[in-house]
């Protein structure tokens, strides 16, 4: 049956294991239930920014082999340049047990070993030049993969109930520039909307299915890479069509003589 129980503290009442284990169960069996069919990957934040010589990883929750970790605090981690692409890793421990505590930590380390290890995941990359700063404020869609210089996060594996999938700040930005082409089919107003209204990432298969529409590519697996650069071909080619769509407009309105 479904039940709601709440203890109660009150003066004179003794404190009862029961009524503490109540309180310190309910959190996790409530974020379990809530988080459970996501993926390994991150769900809720963990977004990157810049400060000075700082990376900052934001406050956010990511699951790691069925297991949900918080990262309660922005994070900062130092970067230099080593003129390499280096990866921002997130390092998942064994599991600890102490007299007090079950602990599930993980630590973050910049590494140019561009594979991953069982244990880890990646957060970010970046390839910097000396001299030069790392930056986040990107110009547009095409921005996200500039090669210096630029904290990327195309590679980053953002969780959904299916597979991992691509960051929805990347998504956001493909949806208000699709809509700024002056879109009038069904399905392409139907996925810039949910780009730019879900704050969570869209399943895989949906954005394989648009992408199938618009290119006629096989409906497969792709990497969130992949996934970009067509996404990538999907706006250009929009863009184009929208270009000549305005020069036909602009040829409309000519005045017909008739003899």
């Amino acid at each position: 049956m479904f039940e709601n129980r709440y203890p109660l503290f009150e003066s004179g009442r003794l404190l009862k294991i029961d009524m503490l284990n109540e309180l310190r169960d309910y959190p996790r069996i409530f974020i379990d239930i809530m988080l459970k069919e996501y993926c390994d990957g991150i769900i809720s934040g963990c977004s990157i920014d810049v400060e000075n010589d700082f990376l900052i990883v934001k406050k956010g929750i990511i699951k790691y082999n069925e297991v949900i970790y918080i990262l309660k605090e922005d994070t900062k981690i130092k970067y230099e340049c080593n003129n390499k692409f280096t990866i921002v890793k997130v390092k998942f421990l064994r599991e600890a047990i102490d007299k007090d505590f079950i602990k599930n930590c993980t630590e973050f380390y910049l590494d140019d070993e561009l594979e991953l290890n069982e244990n880890e995941m990646e957060l970010c990359r970046f390839q910097l030049r000396e001299g030069a700063h790392l930056r986040i404020n990107y110009t547009g869609f095409e921005d996200l993969s500039t090669e210096y210089d630029t904290v990327n996060i195309i590679n980053t594996p953002y969780s959904t109930k299916s597979t991992i999938g691509l960051s929805p700040i990347i998504l956001k930005m493909f949806g208000r520039e699709l809509i700024k082409c002056n879109i009038n089919e069904a399905w392409d107003i139907t996925f810039a909307t949910m780009c730019i209204q879900n704050k969570d990432a869209i399943e895989k298969d949906i954005i394989i299915s648009y992408l199938s529409y618009k290119l006629n590519i096989q409906e497969k697996d792709y990497s969130n890479e992949e996934l970009y650069l067509y996404l990538l071909e999907v706006l250009k080619k929009q863009r184009e069509d929208s270009g000549t769509n305005n020069n036909h407009k602009r040829g409309r309105f000519k005045k017909i003589l008739i003899d």
